[in-house]
């Protein structure tokens, strides 16, 4: 399947970059390999994440640095929702952000 990311998602990366760049290249390297090796799991197997309160979405956890990654699959695509730390908190689904 191919991975897809909602604006949001694409913000939410931009936004680590500009925050983790500054204070460790090479740190964001590590985060961002992380975070690709989740994306890889999910394209390889779309219902390994786990079950959310909304129906569509699953949730791959990224367990090195604490990244969920909420996401749907639509036909042939997987929407990455978002990509945000545990730390944050959980957020709340009106719908998938896809019309």
């Amino acid at each position: 399947m191919k991975l897809r990311f909602t604006p949001d998602a694409v913000r939410d990366l931009e936004d680590l970059k500009a925050w983790l760049v500054p204070r460790s290249r090479s740190g964001h390297r590590k985060v961002v390999g992380a975070i690709q090796a989740s994306l890889r799991h999910i394209q390889a197997y779309p219902q390994s994440g786990r079950v959310t309160e909304h129906p569509r979405i699953r949730e791959a956890v990224e367990v090195r640095y604490g990244f969920i990654i909420p996401y749907t699959t639509r036909e042939d695509a997987i929407w990455v929702l978002r990509v945000y730390h545990a730390r944050r908190h959980p957020l709340i689904w009106t719908d998938d952000g896809l019309e």
